[in-house]
Formats: structure tokens, sequence, C-alpha cells
């Protein structure tokens, strides 16, 4: 692990070696209040016991790349899970700006002069774990972290951006990854709305993890417009946004190596009982689901393995404090199908299968935000 990784990261790997807790412990740990007596306990319990059964038999294979821990999500419905999910997307507006967008041939070449680790998780937007809650806003949660990396890193301030706003007033009328708002859509549509609207800080429109009307305030007037304009976003430095090459990687190490960090997308249905390692746990069949921003990439020092580091929006107890590394496959080798995009990558009416690569389908859908200094 290289040094500056480790100083973000502290592997779980003592509570990993033990015992994994009981349901009784559990509840206690994470103050749950289902009566012994009532249906919902005995569901729940079920659900935890299966989740428990299978990361004791996931973490007794001795070669294993990462290892299964217990978290809050153990207890959770499928359908409960789903609503971390609800990104993201193939969709039209297909990457664009006002003005010059990096065109995506220059991240077409070989990428032998990149660095063999780059990481951004010392920006203040990597200190920032967010959790989305209950609300599949983790595309608008994927959107405003990466704007927020990219104005510290070409403005020098550390301004944020506001999610609830995304989430409230982005509009999705073909209902791309979701019908809008916490019931999901894209991070392209994120990017085409506050380029054209521009967006309010953190602390004038604070994220609620809920729908709402789209909100407005007098303090974020210099940078919310009541009529969109193409150049809203330059209020910040915002000159534009990119989607990159679908499930090429070289495109996606550069930008990550050169311009910043990415929204991304991922099938994250596995990821419930991820604690620490390398994740491998995807096949190449993936049905991307969910948004989430790649910090940046490396390399384990001990075993070789290449890995993306991925910023979840679950809260800074999920994973590596907030974080997972997903295993990077270098061949592009690692190509699958998405066979039902309906459930989340894809606009209404779109049903046709859909190719995805890397693992979890990481390399499917790329978005790179673009500032002037």
């Amino acid at each position: 692990m290289a040094p500056q990784l480790s100083k973000v990261f502290l592997f779980a790997t003592l509570a990993s070696a033990q015992e994994l807790p009981t349901f009784e412990s559990f509840i206690e740990l994470h103050g749950r209040s289902y009566h012994q007596s009532s249906a919902e306990y005995t569901e729940r319990r079920e659900l935890y016991q299966a989740r428990k059964s299978d990361a004791e038999q996931h973490n007794s294979v001795a070669d294993k790349s990462w290892t299964a821990g217990v978290n809050k999500l153990w207890d959770w419905t499928e359908a409960e899970l789903k609503t971390l999910r609800g990104w993201d997307g193939s969709m039209q507006p297909a990457g664009g700006g006002s003005r010059s967008v990096r065109q995506h041939s220059a991240f077409l070449q070989a990428d032998e002069d990149l660095p063999t680790e780059k990481f951004w998780t010392h920006l203040q937007t990597g200190q920032r774990i967010r959790n989305q809650g209950s609300c599949g806003s983790c595309w608008a949660v994927a959107a405003e972290t990466i704007l927020m990396g990219h104005a510290e890193i070409y403005t020098g301030k550390a301004r944020t951006f506001s999610a609830q706003q995304i989430v409230e007033c982005t509009p999705n009328p073909r209902h791309c990854g979701g019908e809008g708002g916490c019931k999901g859509a894209t991070a392209e549509l994120a990017m085409d709305w506050v380029m054209k609207n521009g967006c309010a800080e953190e602390q004038e429109v604070p994220y609620l993890a809920s729908d709402g009307q789209c909100t407005r305030t007098p303090s974020a007037s210099a940078s919310f417009l009541d009529v969109p304009s193409a150049d809203a976003g330059a209020s910040f430095g915002m000159t534009g946004w990119e989607t990159l090459p679908k499930n090429e990687y070289a495109p996606l190490l550069r930008a990550l190596a050169e311009k910043g960090p990415v929204a991304v997308s991922a099938a994250a249905d596995t990821w419930f009982s991820y604690d620490s390692g390398i994740f491998n746990g995807c096949g190449k069949d993936a049905v991307v689901d969910h948004a989430v921003v790649a910090m940046g990439y490396g390399q384990d020092a001990t075993t070789g393995k290449k890995f993306w580091v991925i910023q979840n929006s679950w809260g800074g107890d999920w994973g590596e404090q907030g974080h997972i590394r997903l295993e990077r496959h270098t061949d592009g080798d690692y190509c699958g199908m998405n066979n039902d995009p309906q459930k989340g990558i894809a606009c209404q009416g779109e049903t046709a299968p859909v190719p995805v690569c890397g693992m979890c389908g990481v390399l499917f859908d790329s978005v790179v935000p673009h500032f002037s200094r």
C-alpha cells in the first residue's frame, strides 16, 4: 500500500480476524428496536444470519483478496438496499458544455507515460465521506463530490456543492437512471444542470436525503441563476464536462492521472458485505446501478494486484473508511453484458443489453468536469 493512501485507510484487519458478532450483538451496537416477538425481528434476523453465513464461507477461503465483515446494512432488505443505488447512465446529454471540452481522442494515448499510482484522497472532497441515507441520490452525490474536487484542484478553493439542490432541481423527463430525485438519475444530467444553472453551496441548501421543491436561496444568487445560461458554471470556474469513451481502460486511467476524481458507474449489489481488501466479487456480466467516485489507482505492494480506489456514499463506517478498492484489469479483457439495463442505467424504454467492462462494470460510464485555472 502506498504511504499516502495508508494515511487515508485504516484497514479493519483485527475486526476481520475476529468471529462475526451475533444478531443480538449487532442490534445492540446499531441501536435497533426490533421486538423479539415481532415478524420484523424474525425477518431481520434471518437476513443477518444468511449474510453472516455467506461472509464466513467467503472468509474461509485461504487466497481471498478481500474480507467480508459486518456493517450497518446487514439487516436491510433487498428493497431497502436498492435505495442506496439509483444511478446511472449512458444516456443523453452525452458530455458537453459551453466551452472547449477536451476531445475523447486526447485520452486515447498510450498509458506508459502515466504514474504507476495516483490518489486524490488528500483533497478535502476525499476527506468528506458522504452518507446518502435512504435516498437514491448516489448520482447527485457523485456529481457534487467530483465538482468539489475539481474546483479545489483548478481554482485552489475548496468550494462545496449542494447535492440536495441537484436532487431537487435536475430534470429527468426521460426517466434516465430512474424517475429523478431520490428515485435515481444520472451524473450526466447533474453535470448538465449545474453547468447551465450553477449550484448553491452545501451550507446554503443542506442535504436532507429526501425529495423537495427546487430550492433557490438569495445567498446563492451569484451561482444559481433564475434563467439558465450556458455560462452559469463559470461563476465558480466550470467550463464544461464530458463522458469518457465507454468500457475503455486508458481514458479513465489518464483522466485520474491528469485531471482529478471521476464519477464512475458500478454494479454494487455485491458490495454490502465488503470490509477491506481488493474486491473481485463481481462477475463479468454486471447490472450497473450505482454512482460512485474514482479517487485514484494503485498497486498492492505485497501481492502486486492493481486496484481502483472508489469513494462510496454509504458513510465512513462502511468498507475502508467509506472506500472500496476494486481490482483493476489492465488488459481490457474483463468484459461482459448488462442484461437488465432498466434496473439502473437506461432511460425508459431502453431494454437492449449493453456491454460492460472492468470489475463491477466500473469502465462503463465515466464523467469528468472541466474547470479553468
